[in-house]
């Protein structure tokens, strides 16, 4: 059986312990827990300066490391398995602290110092999970929580829970006018399946990371005849792109295109790409 290393910890020179009965390598290594530290952390193919950007770990995602050097770790995401190198002074080793608070904005800044008006130090996505060990200290009416890694959040972007959503449509609409970045999973900046991973998370629903991932696990596959068959929340594919049916006829999709997330209607947009319904895959949660 081939494993896909961008979902397990696979390499010619070494593996996932855990894999020892589903591939062969020269040696196999225990993961070591870390959690990520920055904001967003790129995630690359290789180690190598250059190398494809896949995706990002954000700040308090759980990870495994099987391999490190100074400058890059080789590890694998504990939220939806992604493998990749990032940077070494992106992760803390060791067990990661339960949560206290969430991010529940679409994002928010951490500052050196509890002032809005400072610089800065770095911008948390949405669910980030944090531990805050002091509250309550305010600086001209804005109160903010110390976190243990550093730094000062707004206590009003925080909840003791994940943020949620109604429906898949109501939280992907919460991007809207967010830029398209390949590989992106934050309000910063979203590919197609990144926008839909992260709307099912403010359902509470774990999904794989990349499109064709996406295409073969999610939901029920539907055969439609004609765009009204179409569902609110209904996935639909094309060679290398997904959107989210948001009903009347639109979709919301981030469009490598237009570069940002948009709402629009489907059956132009559809003929502008020479697709048709024949050409589509439909998904339905």
């Amino acid at each position: 059986m081939t494993l896909d290393p961008r979902i397990f910890a696979v390499r010619d020179d070494l593996a996932d312990i855990t894999l020892r009965a589903r591939f062969s390598a020269p040696r196999y290594v225990e993961g070591r827990p870390a959690r990520v530290i920055v904001g967003r952390a790129p995630v690359h193919r290789s180690p190598k300066s250059g190398s494809p950007l896949d995706t990002h770990y954000h700040y308090g995602e759980r990870v495994l490391v099987f391999d490190e050097t100074r400058a890059s770790a080789w590890c694998q995401s504990c939220a939806d398995s992604y493998v990749g190198y990032v940077s070494a002074r992106h992760l803390a080793l060791g067990e990661t602290p339960n949560p206290t608070h969430f991010v529940a904005n679409r994002g928010a800044y951490i500052y050196r110092v509890p002032d809005l008006r400072a610089d800065p130090l770095d911008f948390l996505p949405r669910y980030s999970p944090v531990v805050v060990v002091e509250s309550g200290t305010a600086t001209r009416d804005t109160a903010y929580a110390r976190l243990d890694t550093g730094g000062f959040l707004p206590e009003s972007c925080l909840a003791i829970s994940p943020p949620r959503s109604a429906d898949l449509v109501a939280a992907a609409s919460l991007y809207l006018g967010c830029p398209y970045l390949w590989a992106g999973r934050s309000f910063l900046g979203l590919d197609c399946s990144g926008l839909v991973q992260q709307a099912f998370r403010d359902l509470g629903v774990a999904v794989p990371r990349d499109t064709d991932m996406q295409r073969e696990t999610i939901g029920a596959r539907v055969e439609i005849a004609v765009l009204g068959d179409l569902w609110r929340d209904d996935l639909i594919y094309i060679p290398g792109h997904v959107m989210i049916c948001a009903g009347n006829g639109d979709v919301i999709h981030a469009s490598g295109g237009e570069m940002t997330v948009r709402r629009e209607s489907l059956a132009p947009l559809l003929k502008a790409w020479g697709y048709g319904v024949a050409d589509l895959t439909v998904r339905r949660p």
